[in-house]
Formats: C-alpha cells, sequence, structure tokens
C-alpha cells in the first residue's frame, strides 16, 4: 500500500492500520496451522513449498508493518501517541513471526506424530488461535474505544475481552505441560532429533497466545493511562 494511502488511514483512525496489519498477520498464522494440520493427519506432501507460501505471508505483513512506520503522523494529535502505536505493532509483527517460525522448522524436518499425541496437539493447535482470535476482537473494539473516550461500558467490555485472552493463553499453559509430559512418556519411540523438534515446536506455538496475552495486556494499558 503507499505510502500516502496508509496516512490516509491514520486520519480516520489510529487503530485502522494497525487491524489491517493484523490482517495479514492472521493470513500468516492461519496458514501455519493449516501446514501444521495437514502434517498431524500424516501428509507431508510439499511442506517446503507450504512453508515458502507462509514466509511469504509473513513478508506480506512486514511490508504492512514498515508502510505503518513511515507513515505515523508526528507531531499530531492523536487518540495515543506514536510510540504506544509502535509498541503494538511489534508486538503483533511477533505474532506473525511465530506463524513464520512454525513453518520454517516443519520444512526442516515434520514432527513425528505418534498415536495418542495427534489429538492433545490439535487441542493445543486450536488453544493458541483461540488466544490470537480473542485478541483480534480486542483490536476491532478500539474505535469504539475511542469514541467512548476510554471509558464506560465500552471500557469495562475491552477489560473483559482482555482478561479472555489471558485465560486462553493460560490454558494453552497447561495443555503445553501436559502435552510435553506426554510426549517425554514416549522418549523410547523418539531420536533425540524428534524429541527436539517436539520441544521446539511447542514452545514456538506457544508464542501465538503468548504474544496474544501480551497485545492484549498493551491495550490494557492504554485503558489505565487514560
Amino acid at each position: 500500500m503507499p505510502v500516502n494511502a496508509m496516512a490516509r488511514l491514520f486520519g480516520r483512525s489510529p487503530f485502522v492500520p494497525l487491524q489491517l496489519h493484523l490482517d495479514k498477520i492472521s493470513d500468516c498464522v492461519e496458514a501455519s496451522v493449516t501446514l501444521l494440520e495437514r502434517i498431524r493427519s500424516g501428509d507431508t506432501s510439499n511442506i517446503g513449498e507450504e512453508a515458502r507460501a507462509v514466509s511469504k505471508l509473513e513478508h506480506k505483513a512486514d511490508l504492512v508493518k514498515n508502510d505503518i512506520r513511515n507513515s505515523l503522523p508526528r507531531g499530531l494529535f492523536m487518540a495515543i501517541d506514536r510510540g504506544q502505536l509502535l509498541e503494538i505493532l511489534s508486538l503483533q509483527d511477533s505474532i506473525a513471526d511465530k506463524g513464520e517460525d512454525i513453518a520454517v522448522l516443519m520444512s526442516i524436518r515434520p514432527v513425528k506424530i505418534l498415536g495418542d499425541l495427534s489429538e492433545p496437539l490439535k487441542e493445543y493447535i486450536e488453544g493458541n488461535l483461540k488466544a490470537f482470535h480473542n485478541v483480534k476482537e480486542v483490536m476491532r473494539e478500539l474505535d469504539t474505544l475511542i469514541e467512548s473516550g476510554f471509558g464506560g461500558k465500552e471500557a469495562n467490555k475491552v477489560d473483559a475481552m482482555v482478561e479472555g485472552v489471558a485465560v486462553a493463553e493460560h490454558e494453552c499453559d497447561i495443555m503445553q505441560r501436559k502435552l510435553m509430559k506426554s510426549v517425554l512418556e514416549h522418549e523410547s519411540e523418539l531420536s533425540v532429533g524428534d524429541f527436539f523438534i517436539w520441544q521446539q515446536l511447542l514452545r514456538d506455538i506457544a508464542g501465538i497466545s503468548n504474544y496474544s496475552e501480551k497485545l492484549a495486556n498493551r491495550i490494557r494499558m492504554l485503558l489505565t493511562l487514560k
């Protein structure tokens, strides 16, 4: 998107460009989850090609991020300041990075799926995706939050939504520990490399909910600072 077009979006709302960036990040995250689902179902064909497609989606998100940074108004009054916008942008960017990390890891070596680990892995992936979807809904509320002056019922609503992201992230932490314990119970069936991939994959997936929670908490700070 041309810089001047991005600048016009800031005129509508400081959050519109961030929401656009988050849509691009969603494309990246969803593609990495689709790749994982194929691997979980036993299909490891064309993983390298799909991983490259995820990287391209992450790059598109980066281009939007760069446009936003280059278009941020200077010396112009906005509902939130430049530094706060950049912090939110950076946290969003970290979510896309995790989506790409997952795809790259799987292109190097797809995780070895053992029978009783398949369903818990699916639930874990879905839990992290839920946290991300929850924070997307928080971001969608920000324009209304500005209109309410960051107070009243709308602020309470957003605060409750932020808490929902925290709950989803906590549930993912519990699932991660249980899943890692199950992986360890299969130690004799996994090579050192297989075990490393499992460990790293669970961490990378966790990054989606972790950064989603951090993003939600950053929005909560906006409420406390107003």
